[in-house]
């Protein structure tokens, strides 16, 4: 659940044994088991006691720690497979309690886990102070600690399905989490953890965007402008300054001398930075500087920080491993398709997407076939809503608008006239449109059947293109340069002929030589080929109710 080659690269993460790894917790490559010093506690006293806590199902001791029962199962797997007997060894808990204190760099809560008190049972069990039961609960409360991480790291803290009905994104599918703690505490912590993030490029970019914008914040965030008039190039303004200010703190404005900084008129200098801004926040490009640049200007850097944490935790439901080579991929927030063919981006193009109402889902699939002139069956929704009115009360509409009525929506359904409507069962009736330029899918589509009745098609509507927000469809994808995209997806046809198969107002269907993948997502939050990073607007409301559940 990447934007472009550079933006949404893969990000392999290797569990090559062979290699070291450095204390850096984004190091793909585990540690080698090492020789673990044991504890001074009886560690078969111990082994008695986890025995007796560990059950197949739940923890019959209290972990109120943790908060956490979820990971009872495999904590039974885990121990039961080592006959109960203590798994962390002196080093393999220092390491685990270093990692722990360091997730933040992942966009997560480190206060969460109980680290202090971890620190204290291993200093009080490496020096002899610690009987068997607590060697045992320090011990319990390192895996259950792990556990809790490593079901963090492979599916984010929130759940998609408490969140969205219209995410369909299939979650992650990672190596037992009782394997993955074997590994741990046989010395291979951060190799284990790291096997966990996500292959989607994207995670390990805003990761490093997490780190910069916790030092923005620390010195203080960015200063805010005052609302007021729009400002055009050669205006003067006391505002002017706090913009240029604002503009630098994160690098659109490339310099602030102390003349410039203090300049208060907008001069040639500024409106590369402007210009910079509006890409990277998805408005209109233009030198005038509008009050909704001046909202986005003002949403605090402790808001995008937020943001940051937000499309990291969404990213962690989507990917199954690295991205496959080739592949498409709409950002639907972003209004955009990314092409990428063998890791390499090698085409962006605007879309449309569905409305606030009829919001556009996000799932994967691939790409089968391609329709060329295609029929629009126009779903019952839409007709019952929009176009049997129209029928009725207008004998010509249906010519007007190249549409005809079926019987049925079988493979022999059979063309009837408007007259032979029965007006009381209209659900029975399919409307279909015509192949043409009219057509509503223009004249190409493309399929990758799926429950949503989703797919990317051409659009008669090009102007569309134009606007800055383009949320204007019932929920599928409209794309800007169709032509270009069969050419792409369908190599056994040269250019000629794919403009002649969109044209012939025949329906064609040709199928791919090889599926491609296709991916829908939601990001609001993203490196762009430039290595910039980009805001969007929160098109569905999906951070603002992922805010509410994470903060929890």
């Amino acid at each position: 659940m990447t934007l472009v080659a550079g933006m949404l690269l893969t990000a392999a993460c290797s569990s090559d044994q062979n290699k070291t790894t450095t204390t850096d917790t984004s190091s793909p490559s585990p540690t080698p088991s090492e020789s673990k010093p044991t504890y001074s506690y009886d560690q078969k006293a111990a082994g008695d006691s986890l025995k007796q806590w560990v059950d197949s199902t739940t923890l019959t001791v209290d972990l109120p720690e943790i908060d956490n029962k979820e990971g009872a199962a495999e904590l039974y797997d885990f121990y039961k497979s080592r006959n109960f007997s203590p798994a962390w060894g002196v080093g393999t808990s220092q390491k685990l309690i270093e990692v722990i204190s360091q997730i933040d760099r992942e966009g997560l809560n480190s206060s969460k886990f109980p680290i202090e008190q971890l620190r204290t049972l291993v200093d009080s069990a490496q020096n002899g102070g610690a009987s068997a039961e607590t060697g045992a609960r320090l011990d319990l409360l390192l895996s259950a600690s792990y556990i809790k991480l490593a079901d963090l790291l492979a599916s984010g803290k929130i759940k998609p399905d408490q969140l969205s009905k219209d995410w369909h994104i299939k979650g992650r599918t990672p190596d037992s989490l009782a394997v993955q703690l074997k590994r741990a505490a046989a010395g291979q912590v951060e190799g284990s953890l790291s096997s966990l993030r996500p292959g989607f490029g994207q995670y390990a970019k805003l990761r490093q965007r997490l780190v910069q914008y916790r030092k923005l914040l620390a010195a203080g965030g960015w200063p805010s402008v005052d609302e007021g008039p729009n400002l055009a190039p050669g205006d003067s303004s006391q505002r002017v300054i706090a913009i240029r200010r604002r503009l630098a703190a994160t690098d659109d404005l490339d310099t602030l001398s102390t003349q410039n900084q203090q300049s208060a008129r907008y001069d040639s200098s500024l409106i590369g930075a402007v210009n910079r801004y509006q890409q990277r926040n998805g408005l209109a490009v233009q030198a005038e500087i509008t009050d909704r640049m001046v909202q986005t200007m003002n949403i605090s850097a402790e808001a995008r920080l937020k943001q940051l944490m937000l499309n990291l935790d969404r990213i962690r439901w989507i990917s199954t491993g690295p991205m496959p080579a080739t592949y498409a991929m709409v950002n639907v927030p972003e209004y955009r398709l990314h092409v990428v063919e063998d890791g390499q981006e090698v085409k962006v193009m605007p879309v449309v997407v569905g409305k606030v109402m009829n919001a556009t889902p996000v799932f994967q699939d691939q790409i089968e076939h391609v329709e060329f002139s295609p029929y629009w069956n126009v779903p019952n929704s839409i007709a019952s809503a929009e176009l049997w009115p129209q029928i009725r009360s207008s004998s010509t509409y249906l010519d007007r608008k190249h549409m005809e009525i079926l019987d049925g929506w079988g493979t022999n359904a059979r063309v009837v006239s408007r007259s032979s409507v029965d007006w009381s069962n209209l659900g029975s009736y399919r409307i279909r449109q015509k192949p043409g330029p009219w057509n509503a899918l223009g004249q190409v589509k493309f399929m990758f059947p799926n429950q949503y009745a989703i797919y990317l098609h051409d659009t008669p509507s090009d102007q569309l293109f134009d606007e800055t927000r383009r949320a204007f469809s019932h929920g599928c994808i409209r794309i800007a340069d169709p032509a270009w995209f069969a050419d792409w997806i369908l190599p056994q046809l040269n250019r000629e002929e794919v403009t002649e198969k969109m044209n012939n107002r025949q329906l064609e269907i040709v199928e791919l030589d090889q599926k491609v993948p296709v991916y829908i997502v939601y990001l609001t939050a993203f490196e762009d080929g430039q290595g910039r990073l980009n805001f969007r607007p929160d098109l569905y409301g999906l951070d603002e109710r992922l805010t509410s559940e994470f903060d929890r």
